[in-house]
């Protein structure tokens, strides 16, 4: 004998049960709508009884409002990225949002993945990885699907942004090595170029110049840890005698604190002051105790969602830029500033 298939219960078969009319399930388990606690208390009771379960999905579809928010992002593989997308995605949850993560790396394509998010009738999206085309902008604008960047140059699009102040970050890291007794300054600018990253060690190195005091610019491929201790070669290989160094990612500071320290034998912070930027968790390890500037990555994270969720509630406001906030970190790979 062959089990035939449990029908799926709909939202007639909880309205019979609970003895009401099938648009009071609606207002009640959506939560929208005027419905009164004895009638809401008896719709959940017979959803719970009947296992049936609201198919958000397709309201979503119906109303062009599917409650999920697409989270674009790119280097997961980073400490600070997947903090970032963390509490991203935790935020949107605890508003009632349902994140999807589109993960943006190798040979597929930014705009191809935003199409695929829009197939879904997004209730927005946040991207934090490379620049989306300006044209991908425009249609979700045209679609009336908000779009918040984060730390993505696209200052000439209509979209909020959660952006850092590169100008700032720059002479942040130059006066906390300067007042930790920096004469000699080097940075790490990656060849492999992205906008904050690149913009942080380039302002760094002009706020040393305009104080008469030029950094000498160590070129390693990437921004992780491996292109570190490639800087710490490139370092030795050009003679350096730079006595601080700001390095524009944690990550390449630890690898390049390491090549220093264990592959050179340098003392820090007696021979050679290291400097990073993020303030990932790894840098407060007391092997590591990196002094460093903290990126806030949850702020910046929650910033976004609340610029998407003002959006999505009045899609005339002004568009906004917020601020990430920055904070210096001063750990045992500078010396003590003396007062």
């Amino acid at each position: 004998m062959t089990d035939k298939k449990k029908k799926k219960p709909t939202s007639f078969d909880v309205a019979r049960l609970a003895n009401v009319h099938r648009s009071a399930v609606s207002r009640a388990l959506s939560g929208s709508g005027r419905v009164s606690e004895d009638t809401r208390k008896r719709v959940i009771q017979a959803a719970q009884e009947l296992g049936y379960r609201v198919n958000f999905l397709a309201r979503g579809l119906q109303n062009q409002n599917s409650g999920l928010v697409g989270l674009v992002a790119s280097r997961l593989d980073t400490p600070y990225r997947a903090s970032q997308v963390k509490v991203a995605a935790r935020e949107l949850l605890a508003k009632g949002y349902c994140p999807i993560l589109i993960v943006a790396e190798g040979d597929v394509t930014l705009s191809g993945l935003i199409d695929r998010l829009l197939n879904y009738s997004v209730s927005g999206m946040i991207v934090t990885s490379d620049s989306p085309p300006a044209e991908i902008i425009e249609e979700c604008k045209r679609l009336s699907v908000p779009v918040v960047l984060i730390n993505r140059d696209l200052r000439e699009v209509a979209a909020d942004r959660v952006q850092l102040d590169i100008q700032a970050s720059g002479q942040l890291a130059f006066d906390m090595l300067r007042e930790a007794g920096g004469r000699r300054f080097a940075v790490l600018d990656p060849s492999q170029e992205t906008f904050t990253v690149t913009g942080r060690a380039r302002a760094f190195a002009t706020c040393c110049h305009s104080a008469g005091m030029p950094a000498e610019v160590i070129t390693p491929v990437g921004q992780n840890y491996a292109d570190g201790l490639e800087a710490a070669d490139l370092f030795m290989a050009a003679k350096c005698e730079a006595d601080a160094v700001f390095c524009s990612t944690d990550l390449l500071a630890l690898g390049f604190l390491d090549g220093m320290r264990v592959k050179y034998g340098r003392r820090l912070p007696e021979d050679i002051q290291i400097l990073g930027y993020d303030d990932i968790e790894q840098a407060g390890w007391l092997g590591n105790n990196l002094s460093t500037i903290c990126q806030d990555a949850g702020a910046a994270a929650m910033l976004a969602v609340d610029l998407l969720q003002a959006r999505i509630e009045d899609g005339s406001r002004p568009f906004e830029c917020a601020t990430i906030p920055i904070t210096p970190v001063h750990r045992a790979t500078t010396r003590k500033i003396t007062t």
